[in-house]
């Protein structure tokens, strides 16, 4: 009997590609061994074939573990949500299990159904105390099916992208390494894995937008070289798919990177390459990327620059239309443009050039970044702390201060932690007011405990 359930549930998520489609099998099995690894460390291989047998109602009651996986992925409280029913032994009839669970994912169906398991395990027992173990995996090699990219590997690599991207904005860079390097390492043998010319281009721009988010992530925490390796491996994957879109995105991290290490004449490299065939961007895009051009003048203190390229950013943010972007360049609205205008004066304005339009920019930020965004509001907070720290009242700075600290209680990232601190310097000739004191000892806190 069928599982309505399930695929009714399944059929009632959006898809998170942003398509405004349903959630497809493959995006489910994705997310579900997502869900998992993020909050168990346990690597899981639930995939679409799986999915169509539990909705079609074999088995009736799946392992534990991806049971908890679609409970939570789908929004439930109970097992008789997703339509699953305990057998009448109460175990599981599910044979997919996590990987080194069962023997039996190693071998072929045909050889399962035509050898008793007993047997079976008793012949492998016989075979390994006579052979090499050389030899044992040579023969276990013959035995597997030959191993193609496929459009499910495609949908997880997505999905593992975009989860990523997101628990960026939300908690910052830390604490996602060994994911990190799992995914990445999953991405890369899939490049040498196989893969039908239809699906070569997808699969490289798969592989690219994880390599952004990763890329980005090792930023957050500071891990620069590794950071500039894997943002230039994306910048290559998008080349090589021809996709204009993602080449803009990764060229415009590389860009932040680089002014942000101090490297500002390789930060306004990386932004103008990104520009080239500006044509073939969206608004949005070109924004994105003439901001990243003004915070490298910024930082080089060249006003004239940097104002001519904040008018050029203002001047295509102008005519951006979100249904034309891509999902990833969903970010990059009203706040994040004020904002990243904001931070590229903030340079000039320390030095009391244009301060009100450095405040103003980044007030805009503050005040219109989304809960979702928290880590770019926190961002913005503390720029315009620091700011007013130095150009206006010392009280008001605190108040800014202390409501950025609030919103970054979540938020482990060590470029955050930086950037708090910047307030410390013009602080200092505050510190008799006991609020400024009392601010200036919550920043400890910034970026270090979530």
């Amino acid at each position: 009997m069928a599982n309505e359930h399930l695929r009714r549930l399944r059929e009632a998520m959006p898809s998170p590609s942003g398509s405004g489609l349903a959630m497809t099998r493959a995006e489910l099995a994705a997310a579900v061994n997502q869900y998992i690894w993020t909050t168990t460390g346990e690597e899981c291989h639930l995939d679409v074939d799986t999915l169509a047998r539990y909705e079609r109602g074999q088995p009736r009651w799946p392992g534990a573990t991806y049971r908890d996986g679609l409970r939570a992925v789908l929004g439930v409280d109970t097992d008789a949500d997703l339509g699953f029913f305990r057998t009448r032994r109460g175990k599981s009839a599910d044979p997919t299990r996590p990987p080194g669970a069962s023997l039996k994912a190693l071998q072929p169906d045909a050889l399962i159904e035509s050898v008793n398991r007993r047997q079976f395990l008793q012949t492998l027992t016989v075979a390994g105390m006579s052979a090499s173990m050389d030899e044992f995996a040579h023969e276990l090699a013959r035995l597997a099916p030959a191993r193609t990219v496929t459009e499910a590997d495609i949908a997880q690599l997505n999905s593992v992208g975009g989860f990523f991207t997101a628990w960026a904005h939300a908690h910052g860079g830390h604490e996602i390494g060994r994911a990190i390097s799992v995914e990445m390492s999953r991405a890369v043998d899939l490049l040498k894995t196989p893969c039908p010319p239809r699906l070569k281009p997808q699969l490289l721009k798969a592989v690219g937008q994880l390599g952004v988010a990763t890329g980005s992530l090792l930023f957050d925490a500071h891990q620069h070289k590794l950071s500039e390796r894997i943002l230039a491996f994306a910048t290559t994957c998008a080349e090589d798919s021809s996709d204009w879109h993602l080449r803009a995105k990764a060229l415009s991290w590389r860009a932040r990177q680089a002014t942000w290490i101090g490297d500002v004449d390789a930060g306004l490299t990386f932004a103008q390459l990104g520009l080239v065939r500006a044509e073939r961007l969206t608004p949005t895009e070109r924004a994105m990327l003439h901001t990243a051009v003004a915070r490298a003048h910024g930082r080089l203190g060249d006003i004239q620059a940097t104002f001519r390229a904040i008018g050029e950013a203002d001047e295509a943010f102008a005519g951006a239309d979100p249904t034309n972007d891509v999902p990833w360049m969903a970010y990059y609205d009203h706040a994040q443009h004020n904002g990243d205008t904001g931070h590229a004066l903030y340079e000039l304005a320390i030095h009391d050039v244009h301060v009100e339009e450095a405040t103003s920019r980044l007030a805009t930020a503050v005040d219109e970044h989304p809960d979702a965004y928290i880590r770019s509001r926190s961002f913005s907070g503390f720029k315009l702390a620091a700011l007013t720290m130095r150009t206006g009242d010392p009280h008001q700075a605190t108040k800014i201060a202390e409501k950025a600290v609030q919103d970054a209680a979540g938020v482990r990232s060590e470029r955050l932690r930086r950037t708090a601190l910047e307030i410390t310097s013009p602080a200092t000739h505050h510190q008799r007011h006991d609020d400024v004191a009392a601010m200036l000892t919550s920043l400890r806190k910034v970026g270090t405990e979530a």
